[in-house]
């Protein structure tokens, strides 16, 4: 099973390198997915992190470049329409509408838009990350997620609102 799925995933990444010069991911945490019962054995099984290792090493022989958005940013929780960002968006909800703008969206086509989104602006700006996730903390002094903050003038974020109608 594990020789199936190395061979699947160095399969999977050369078609995508061969047809890309850049490859966009989010930083998930998959050590922290993976005490969920219910996603355990999926997350395992789809080997994340060796195919984004994979993608990384094949890009830079390429001069390709692979960017990894963090995983604090909110991408599934902002309407890629006008930027406003909603206070909660538990994963069993899979589609909402924009209390500012009114426009509905499904949160996975949402969240890739806002990936792409954000993907360009690094690499228009040549890096960096204006927007910053400030961690929220409670009594136990823990992280407890984040709320996005633009800090730049000119970020694409704040361009947002000719894009949807």
């Amino acid at each position: 099973v594990s020789n199936s799925r190395q061979d699947f995933l160095h399969k999977l990444s050369r078609n995508l390198v061969n047809e890309s010069q850049v490859i966009v991911v989010e930083n998930l945490n998959v050590k922290g997915l993976i005490p969920n019962r219910k996603l355990s054995k999926s997350i395992s099984d789809a080997g994340w992190g060796m195919f984004v290792n994979f993608l990384d090493y094949k890009l830079q022989r390429r001069g390709g470049k692979l960017i990894e958005i963090d995983r604090f940013f909110p991408s599934s929780k902002t309407c890629s329409c006008c930027g406003h960002i909603v206070d909660e968006l538990p994963l069993d909800i899979r589609q909402w509408d924009c209390p500012a703008c009114k426009n509905h969206h499904d949160r996975d086509e949402n969240a890739s838009k806002n990936i792409t989104a954000e993907a360009i602006r690094i690499l228009s700006m040549g890096g960096g990350n204006p927007v910053l996730a400030e961690l929220r903390r409670r009594k136990t002094n823990k992280p407890q997620g984040g709320k996005a903050v633009v800090n730049e003038t000119g970020s694409p974020h704040l361009l947002r609102q000719s894009k949807c109608g």
